[in-house]
């Protein structure tokens, strides 16, 4: 009797362990990626900057989006040189683009107050562009900082990742560490989620609009 019940405690044991190992990993697999297969691959389909501010390195930014846009892109930049009318063009595709994946690396450690005041700063800017209406403008502003108030005494750490994952649908947000721990996971499927992530990049006196273009334009035929 006594080896059967250690025998079935062993058995339960491994099975919680197996259990726990798959879990971790069905979460590890479900984190998006800008290696997503759904996303297009090649030129003009990546683009990618460094972000800066007060001439100090604040992160590495990169968008990737689907094969439609990748393709309206590549006829866009065709034999081109990058213009004002470009960048309007380009940027026009680049917001209306229905799949996409947006990852920002951090080079340095960000306070959550300074994110915040930069998610609204963008924010601000689409609507003044007439990307995004008022109301989503404060929902936005008001429901992401709220989602990710776990991180509010850490902030942003050196080679944290930040990333949406853009579909027609909704937007997966999440933060990763440099151990790859996720930190955050979570889907926003509210009005206007797809609009404000593409608008916050892609509009005009955006910090990320030109050079993440231009990157695009610099792309190898």
């Amino acid at each position: 009797m006594a080896v059967t019940e250690n025998s079935a405690r062993v058995a339960a044991a491994l099975g919680f362990v197996i259990a726990l190992q798959t879990g971790v990993a069905m979460a590890q697999a479900s984190l998006p990626s800008l290696k997503a297969p759904d996303l297009a691959q090649g030129p003009y389909s990546h683009m990618k900057m460094l972000l800066e501010k007060f001439y100090v390195d604040v992160a590495t930014v990169e968008v990737r989006v689907d094969k439609p846009t990748q393709a309206r892109f590549a006829e866009l930049v065709k034999g081109q040189s990058y213009s004002a009318k470009l960048e309007q063009d380009l940027a026009a595709y680049a917001f209306g683009a229905q799949r996409a994946v947006a990852q920002t690396s951090f080079k340095r450690d960000i306070s959550f107050s300074s994110w915040v005041g930069s998610l609204r700063d963008n924010l601000k800017q689409a609507r003044k562009a007439g990307l995004i209406t008022a109301d989503i403008e404060k929902r936005i502003g008001q429901d992401l900082p709220q989602r990710l108030a776990g991180l509010k005494d850490r902030g942003y750490e050196k080679d944290d990742r930040f990333i949406y994952s853009v579909t027609p649908q909704a937007v997966q947000v999440a933060v990763i560490a440099k151990s790859g721990q996720a930190l955050a996971n979570f889907t926003d499927k509210g009005k206007g989620s797809r609009r404000a992530v593409m608008a916050c990049f892609f509009a005009p006196k955006s910090d990320y609009r030109e050079p993440l273009l231009r990157s695009l334009v610099g792309a190898k035929r």
